[in-house]
């Protein structure tokens, strides 16, 4: 049995993969050498952009939390634990604000030891490439520029490509994704929607044991397109609620998780901005004591 791991769209461009197999989308926050393919004078089409990060990769600088005509992010995040390696990246954007190309470093290296390339075509997503070629996504459409297929090749043959992963997509009236299977891991996700097109529960849950299902709610409060309280349930039992608490630009300054036994644990951010609001800086902190500390150093157009 595999885990499920739900993480909330607004944490996405907090979540810090330290497995390259594990570096996608933010996370799924995510993400140079620029090829032919790479179309810079478009943009996302809208049924595209109006998808929950949940069910799509991010991809622009509105999905990074960014703000202004951002050109380069360069991240660098390191830890209080060291056991824990330090993580460079850096996230290269076209002019219209669409991710091209993702790169993480080693430490004390100049090269980047794996880039991730954005093959963009008619105002969407075609695939994901990286320089190792061991993985590669592809993404289909429809007639309506839906996205309703994202197939993940592995390369464990030096001669093809094998499917890890299949992940089809169904819609509502309102071209929102309301359902997405996953036909290797037999996971499905349903997901419910307020007034305001904010999702508001996802339903998870295998197809060979559905009664085993997990659901993550999500409780809007304030102006801010975040939820303030995420509950996650299992076999309808309440696990964890998670409180969210925002500063005026709409970043989470503080989250507080309350476990099944009514244990609560408190993590604060503490953050800088620049002229755009953009963050320069943020320490994550459980108790006053430093967790972590991403800087980021922002080139514009």
């Amino acid at each position: 049995m595999k885990t499920i791991f739900l993480i909330p769209s607004s944490e996405l461009k907090n979540y810090i993969p330290v497995n390259f197999r594990m570096v996608k989308a933010f996370c799924m926050f995510t993400f140079f050498l620029l090829g032919p393919s790479f179309l810079f004078s478009q943009e996302l089409d809208q049924v595209i952009v109006k998808q929950n990060l949940l069910f799509r990769n991010p991809l622009t600088t509105k999905d990074y939390g960014l703000h202004g005509n951002v050109k380069k992010l360069e991240k660098r995040t390191s830890f209080a634990d060291p056991k824990i390696s330090t993580v460079y990246e850096t996230l290269f954007f076209s002019g219209t604000g669409l991710l091209t190309k993702k790169a993480y470093y080693s430490e004390g290296e100049k090269e980047p030891n794996l880039i991730y390339y954005y093959h963009y075509n008619n105002n969407r997503l075609d695939s994901i490439t990286n320089t190792h070629h061991i993985e590669k996504e592809v993404f289909n459409y429809d007639d309506r520029n839906r996205l309703i297929k994202k197939i993940t090749y592995g390369k464990y043959d030096e001669t093809k490509d094998e499917i890890d992963e299949a992940e089809s997509f169904h819609y509502n009236s309102e071209n929102y994704i309301i359902k997405s299977v996953k036909d290797s891991a037999n996971l499905v996700m349903e997901s419910k929607y307020n007034k305001k097109k904010q999702i508001i529960q996802i339903k998870s849950y295998y197809t060979n044991n559905p009664e085993n299902m997990a659901v993550t709610e999500y409780q809007f409060q304030t102006l801010y397109d975040k939820p303030d309280v995420v509950i996650t349930k299992r076999n309808e039992k309440t696990q964890n609620t998670t409180i969210y608490k925002c500063d005026i630009k709409g970043n989470h300054i503080e989250t507080i998780t309350i476990s099944q036994n009514k244990t609560a644990n408190k993590i604060q951010n503490s953050m800088i901005y620049d002229q755009h609001s953009n963050i320069t800086s943020n320490i994550i902190s459980d108790k006053g004591n430093k967790i972590s500390e991403t800087v980021q150093k922002i080139e514009y157009y």
